[in-house]
């Protein structure tokens, strides 16, 4: 059995005219990444890998995220996942290393939403705000992550936490 947590990065900011990529988060952004740290480490979420896009919001959202993640995770940033398709991650997703039981995926909308519902068949049957997770599980490891190969087990936003 595997776990795949899947976040959409927090609330960027628009206003400061800095290209798509490098957007930082919006101080909305950083409270709702402080307040999903909070209820990570309340909730026991302890990932044993994480990988994040290579864009600035995301890795802001991971550097809030990390008061309530394990310490020392191992983390790799790539820019594969930057704006990726659902497909496009689920085939990133089988290169996790195999040792990996449980990851953390910082991403992008629509691919972070798509995924969910390419992996569970259903999806969350709602929208994917900025910073909510999606918990799911998978029978098979990473290798062999397929279509409707996944359960959703939780979906959690920041506005659920208030």
């Amino acid at each position: 059995m595997i776990t795949l947590h899947l976040m959409r990065h927090a609330k960027s900011d628009w206003d400061g005219g800095e290209a798509d990529h490098d957007r930082p988060l919006a101080p909305r952004g950083e409270r709702a990444a402080a307040a999903m740290a909070v209820y990570c480490r309340q909730q026991g979420i302890a990932p044993d890998f994480v990988l994040c896009s290579s864009a600035r919001r995301t890795r802001d959202t991971l550097e809030i995220l990390r008061a309530g993640l394990p310490e020392g995770v191992p983390v790799e940033t790539t820019r594969d996942i930057y704006m990726a398709s659902a497909a496009q991650l689920v085939t990133r997703l089988k290169s996790i290393p195999v040792r990996t039981r449980v990851a953390l995926v910082i991403g992008h909308n629509p691919g972070m939403e798509d995924a969910v519902g390419l992996l569970t068949g259903a999806g969350v049957g709602v929208k994917f705000p900025t910073c909510a997770l999606a918990t799911l599980e998978a029978a098979s490891g990473w290798a062999a992550l397929a279509p409707k190969g996944a359960d959703l087990r939780r979906f959690i936003t920041p506005k659920d936490l208030v």
